[in-house]
């Protein structure tokens, strides 16, 4: 028997940030598994800004790595400058952003990869499916060669038919200097998919050596021990981070690319695909805020051992002299010399209300897709969908139930919730808005909403697993000696209190932190993590407990009917929008009103409500 004849457990085509959580996963679970990849050396290559986490994104990562993921991991080992954003703000918003090495997180996951048990890899192009009664079987590759398996996984990111653009200038290219997947886009429409087209961008990258940093504000990295994963033990390699700076375009800076937009693909029509409106490019800033004088540019490096440097913020396909010209007007760039010149690429996707929950297709039994495959934006969000497909994928193969995240206890199941269930004509960025738990669902606690989950299918050692519910008991007993203990009269007199009073009331005052209790000599730095998850749970208790009842009431009511003669016009407090759809597909249910495309939580909370009064009524 030849190995093109002998079945595999989950077949992964692609070895970016998706296809890599899913080729983990899946082999992590026992699976036996082939990823097939268009070059073993761009296996976890950044091609856009080399940074891991922010809004959002963060606490996706942070998802990641409690379900056993690797995203988390290995930012921790190749960051070059990691902050927390958002410090000032309530701990919903706020989230943790590293700065990377390209080379060697590349270099990391390369490694892991091919060092991973279970998993085989293979540089080749897959061309087409084998397919038999609506069932997945195997693909075939653009040798000739067949592979079967019992699921396949696919993760193409931009390869599909991609086309890059710069000015007027444009040719086949998933990324720069990599072929674009011509057959597999065709393929998947002859099965019956629909797909549609979008469209991506990057900046120019720009010499260091060129760039005049004292005309820049400086943006250093927090001197402290920051980390996305819990694999992650203390260290200092926060003492040697590399700042990034912060510099503006200006009047000047907006004229020239004005002035050009005739020579501009997507103001030309010549790109057809639709772009991000929450990260548009530079033409498309300045033409659709013209009464802005400048816009933040952050010059961020590369790596360690690179003169690159990513001007975030500048995404463009303008022509390469006018890339320059416009450049040159912005406050330490008059001297700038471009290594490579930005550019846009549009591809095909899978409109992703093809899929189910699991990720798998409606139309293809055993099929699985993940990443921006399905209309996403963003190597956080391809890894989160990377993961869940690959962990469905390889419990399909070893006939364990399917494992689905609800919007209600992460943001990535928010993230599949919204793909599925709404209407994608623009590539999908997770925002931190987009969950109506956010405060619920933390960076801090995903592994205590997560883990327990991932250790039931093996992906969470009971080493691993043993060290979370210590950290968890740590906590709670932090929250039961707050609660249970009051200052002494000397702490009182000391603070200027008139009188003793519970420690859990007195941390409830907002300036009242963990540097409070430090000052006092009540905790040590070394607590400082552990004790902080608590004071947020002390601070937010009420918030917290309400919309945990928000989220048993929703679920509690699933199977509740809803007559059919209900006039949703006549339910106070929906939207315009919401009574329409409701009015027009006339859901049966709780559980079907809620899997309508628009409808959020609010809604289906307005809904409930109404009924128990009707109910109460009669």
């Amino acid at each position: 028997m030849t190995i093109t004849d002998s079945p595999y457990d989950v077949i992964i085509i692609g070895g970016g940030h998706a296809g890599i959580e899913a080729a983990l996963a899946a082999a992590r679970m026992g699976c036996r598994t082939l990823m097939f990849t268009l070059g073993l050396d761009t296996i976890g290559l950044m091609p856009c800004n080399p940074s891991i986490g922010g809004p959002a994104k963060g606490q996706i990562v942070g998802e990641i790595d409690a379900l056993g993921g690797e995203m988390g991991f290995a930012a921790d080992q190749t960051f070059i400058q990691m902050k927390v954003l958002n410090r000032s703000r309530g701990p919903a918003v706020q989230c943790l952003r590293s700065q990377n090495d390209k080379a060697l997180y590349n270099q990391y996951m390369k490694k892991k990869i091919l060092h991973q048990e279970n998993l085989e890899v293979k540089q080749s192009m897959v061309n087409d499916f084998i397919v038999e009664d609506g069932i997945m079987k195997g693909v075939i590759t653009d040798l000739g060669k067949s592979y079967f398996s019992k699921t396949v996984v696919i993760t193409t990111g931009t390869f599909l038919k991609g086309k890059i653009h710069i000015g007027m200038h444009n040719h086949s290219a998933g990324r720069s200097g990599e072929a674009s997947a011509e057959s597999l886009s065709q393929s998947l429409a002859n099965l019956g998919f629909k797909l549609g087209r979008l469209k991506t961008g990057t900046p120019p990258r720009l010499d260091d050596r060129s760039i005049d940093y004292s005309k820049m504000t400086l943006q250093p990295g927090d001197p402290q021990f920051l980390h996305f994963s819990f694999r992650t033990t203390y260290n200092e390699r926060f003492k040697d981070q590399i700042p990034c700076h912060l510099t503006q375009t200006c009047p000047a800076t907006h004229q020239i690319i004005l002035n050009n937009l005739d020579r501009s693909p997507m103001f030309q029509k010549v790109i057809k695909g639709t772009g991000a409106r929450y990260c548009p490019s530079i033409e498309d800033k300045v033409f659709r805020f013209s009464d802005k004088a400048s816009h933040q540019i952050f010059i961020e490096p590369e790596g360690l051992n690179t003169i690159e440097r990513y001007p975030q913020g500048l995404n463009t396909s303008l022509p390469e002299d006018v890339q320059e010209a416009f450049l040159r007007t912005i406050p330490g760039l008059e001297n700038v010399h471009i290594l490579k010149s930005g550019y846009a690429v549009e591809y095909d996707f899978v409109f992703p209300s093809q899929l189910r929950a699991t990720l798998e297709t409606k139309l293809i039994k055993n099929l699985f897709l993940a990443g921006q495959l399905n209309g996403t934006s963003g190597y956080e969000e391809a890894a989160g969908q990377g993961i869940i497909a690959g962990i469905n994928a390889g419990c399909r193969a070893k006939s364990l139930p399917e494992f689905i995240l609800k919007r209600e206890e992460s943001f990535i199941g928010t993230m599949i919730d919204d793909l599925i269930t709404k209407n994608v004509h623009e590539p999908y960025r997770m925002m931190t808005s987009r969950s109506e738990f956010r405060l619920l669902l933390r960076q801090d606690n995903a592994t205590t909403r997560l883990s327990e989950k991932a250790y039931q299918i093996g992906l969470i050692t009971q080493d691993q697993i043993n060290f979370i519910r210590t950290q968890r008991n740590q906590v709670d007993a932090y929250l039961a000696h707050w609660k249970s203990t009051s200052i002494s009269a000397d702490m009182a007199d000391k603070l200027g209190l008139k009188q003793r009073m519970p420690f859990q009331q007195l941390l409830k005052r907002p300036e009242f932190d963990f540097k409070t209790l430090l000052d006092l000599g009540l905790l040590l730095e070394t607590e400082k993590e552990l004790a902080e998850r608590a004071l947020v749970e002390i601070k937010y208790a009420g918030y917290l407990e309400k919309q945990k009842n928000e989220i048993e009431k929703i679920t509690s009511y699933e199977n509740k009917p809803i007559p059919p003669t209900l006039d949703f016009n006549k339910i106070l407090g929906l939207k315009k929008e919401s009574r329409e759809k409701f009015q027009s597909l006339r859901p049966s249910t709780i559980y079907e009103a809620k899997k309508i495309a628009g409808i959020n939580p609010a809604d289906i909370m307005i809904l409930i409500v109404h009924l128990e009064k009707k109910g109460h009524r009669t």
